[in-house]
């Protein structure tokens, strides 16, 4: 086989392992989406926690997430997940999950995410 004919070959499967490559990462998130709307999971909501970004429409953030467990105010709303952290300070244990604001920084309600944090979500 000439050269030439050979380096093609090989871009070629260089460009379907590229393509599969995206592929995959592509349905990252709907999968863990899922997973986190059926189980709760620490390590979905964990892996979904990246694809938020300042700004997102709320439905965005809904079609990832479902529906808050708790809302303290409106504008803010929490996801819990099936994992627990130890608190030093008074030896209980404190549930781990990601609090949404919907907040600007005048305390105004928005309909994009302002800020996210994901960790221990006690009260």
């Amino acid at each position: 086989m000439p050269d030439h004919s050979r380096w093609l070959l090989r871009l070629l499967y260089l460009a379907m392992l590229l393509l599969a490559a995206c592929a995959c990462h592509a349905q990252e998130p709907q999968e863990a989406s899922s997973s986190y709307k059926a189980k709760k999971d620490y390590a979905s909501l964990a892996m979904l926690v990246k694809h938020l970004r300042k700004g997102m429409a709320r439905a965005e953030v809904e079609v990832l997430l479902g529906e808050a467990d708790y809302s303290p105010i409106a504008g803010q709303e929490y996801y819990s997940s099936d994992c627990r952290e130890l608190v030093p300070e008074t030896g209980a244990e404190e549930l781990v999950g990601l609090i949404v604001e919907y907040r600007d920084e005048q305390g105004r309600l928005t309909e994009q995410l302002q800020q996210f944090q994901l960790g221990r979500i006690g009260e």
